[in-house]
């Protein structure tokens, strides 16, 4: 999978949201372009391959590995864009 700059609509995202890349000066880490809102949602996009789509349309299961030594924070995984307003009222 490849990362992709995340910006989406902005009527999708609460007001106030901002971009900023995670990680940007870690060498460790790719960087990773990503959208916050004021409520802490952390919005990434991704895009397949060609190959990784069609293993997924085959049936093929998407894995997400979380680096973390803490506490691991929720994860919200869609297809698509989705109105993220919604998400951070709890609706």
């Amino acid at each position: 999978m490849d990362i992709v700059d995340p910006r989406v609509d902005p009527a999708l995202v609460p007001t106030g949201s901002k971009a900023v890349v995670i990680a940007e000066h870690q060498a460790e880490y790719r960087a990773l372009p990503s959208i916050r809102t004021p409520g802490g949602q952390v919005i990434t996009r991704w895009t397949l391959s060609d190959e990784e789509r069609l293993r997924v349309l085959a049936g093929e299961d998407i894995y997400i590995t979380l680096l973390s030594h803490r506490a691991i924070n929720p994860l919200y995984a869609t297809v698509g864009p989705i109105n993220w307003t919604d998400v951070e009222r709890g609706s």
